[in-house]
């Protein structure tokens, strides 16, 4: 996911420098792009991270007047939502789920995501193993779990199923919780018999099915929460129209440009496209959601 950000931010500004600004370079006083990094710090490291976008932000002020350009990188979201408040970003790269809680919908933007190769929503899912003798959420009880790191939509979607049947929280339903910084682990535990239960993304899944067939026959999904992308990204609002129309109408176009395509299968992803602000709304209902469950558990 993150590779094919940066490749298609890098191509965006490529092809909208040749085509739009051929004869008249825009103007911009500054260009900053904010990352929340434990979301991605499993699929790219820092070195590579920060080399991949300082040369994409290299070419872009080489085609468009910039005074200034920077990449902020953030290890806690309130970090990043200061630096939004005060207007020092100018986009923003997130999981959703906590951009929907951190940032008020009025002071974002449409952005842009990556969608999935397979056709289908990344999906957040609850599976479990088929020998476990668990037929829904009320056999997960003393049940071993498999958890992604870092990854609060996990935690807080397996807490909305599983308060309103134990009135408990994730940490005490389990007779031990293990985390793991990729989500193919997560699955391969279940597989082998190392977890009875697991939380991991669907296109995961279903990635890995293609690959090995007894998967499907020996891990199941027992519930599931829609997500377009593990991380969305968001203009701030008061990033210049003009600019953000320019980077969401290329990157539409080169949905259709074989060379786009090319790099888009290279890294399993179909295509770009547009993310709109109320792609948010499921991600605040679940947050609603959680505060009101946490209440009740502490009643």
């Amino acid at each position: 996911m993150i590779k094919v950000l940066l490749y298609c931010f890098l191509i965006t500004c490529a092809v909208s420098s040749n085509v739009l600004y051929a004869e008249e370079k825009p103007s911009i006083a500054e260009f900053t792009m904010g990352w929340y990094f434990p979301s991605i710090n499993a699929q790219v490291s820092r070195t590579d991270f920060h080399v991949a976008i300082n040369f994409w932000l290299e070419e872009f002020s080489q085609s468009v007047n910039i005074e200034q350009t920077e990449v902020k990188v953030f290890d806690h979201i309130e970090g990043m939502q200061a630096a939004f408040d005060k207007g020092e970003l100018s986009v923003i790269v997130a999981p959703p789920l906590l951009i929907a809680k951190y940032f008020p919908l009025n002071t974002l933007a449409d952005g842009f995501i990556g969608k999935s190769i397979t056709g289908k929503p990344y999906d957040m899912v609850v599976l479990a193993r088929e020998d476990a003798q668990i037929t829904g959420v009320k056999d997960v009880k003393n049940k071993r779990l498999a958890l992604p790191k870092n990854d609060e939509l996990a935690m807080v979607f397996l807490n909305s199923l599983l308060i309103p049947e134990f009135h408990q929280t994730y940490p005490r339903v389990f007779k031990s919780v293990q985390e793991f910084p990729r989500q193919n682990a997560i699955i391969h535990q279940l597989f082998f018999k190392k977890a009875d239960v697991g939380v991991a993304y669907l296109e995961t899944y279903n990635l890995m099915v293609e690959l090995n067939p007894q998967i499907k026959d020996r891990v199941k999904i027992l519930a599931n929460f829609p997500i377009d992308s593990p991380n969305y990204s968001f203009f701030h609002y008061k990033f210049p129209e003009n600019f953000r129309k320019i980077f969401i109408a290329q990157a539409l176009e080169l949905n259709h440009s074989p060379r786009s395509q090319q790099i888009l299968n290279d890294f399993r992803m179909a295509a770009l496209a547009v993310c709109k602000v109320e792609s948010l709304d499921p991600f605040i209902d679940l947050n609603k959601l959680d505060q009101k469950l946490q209440l009740q558990i502490r009643q």
